[in-house]
């Protein structure tokens, strides 16, 4: 049997109250539900009108977020199979023989590979950690830092760059995530 709308079990909750209770700004509560695979619907036709999530998936963006400020891992977690998203390693070719990657994270890892290459035709994706966890990005970041030099935000130079993909690999075991290329 249904539970009914009365006990609030399948009341849709607005984005505007998500983003009061998790301290969000109204503008940005929108792009961070969508970030994490949630798909917000408007309760009727029309421009303007406020936008909501189902109760249980308000209930699993609250857990996300409050796991993200803890530093949570948090393994399955059910995204949009459109938007995978996670941390990526590219190798980026130099014209003076160096050894260069970009390490970088995003919500939409294909439209990423795909504006990239639209830039720098001869690419090569070395590693990809699916995760929604965005800080998982900056940890990468501090182990490659270890490990090179940094040349421009997200990209370093490297003397070899297997050792600093199975340095950064094992960092990522470490939380449970595996690289999925």
């Amino acid at each position: 049997m249904k539970e009914t709308s009365n006990n609030g079990i399948d009341r849709p909750v607005s984005l505007k109250q998500l983003a009061e209770e998790l301290g969000f700004h109204t503008s940005s509560v929108r792009k961070a539900v969508v970030r994490r695979g949630f798909v917000p619907f408007r309760l009727s036709e029309g421009k303007n009108k406020p936008l909501f999530l189902k109760s249980a998936d308000a209930e699993s963006f609250k857990q996300q977020i409050e796991n993200e400020r803890d530093n949570a891992v948090v393994s399955k977690v059910c995204i949009s199979p459109s938007r995978i998203c996670g941390v990526y390693c590219i190798e980026v070719p130099s014209y003076e023989g160096r050894n260069r990657i970009k390490i970088g994270w995003s919500d939409n890892l294909a439209d990423r590979f795909s504006a990239y290459r639209t830039i720098i035709p001869d690419l090569r994706i070395k590693a990809v950690w699916q995760t929604t966890d965005a800080w998982c990005e900056r940890a990468a970041l501090k182990c490659a830092e270890r490990l090179g030099r940094r040349i421009h935000q997200e990209l370093f130079e490297f003397e070899d760059t297997d050792s600093v993909l199975s340095e950064v690999t094992a960092l990522f075991s470490k939380m449970g995530i595996e690289n999925k290329y």
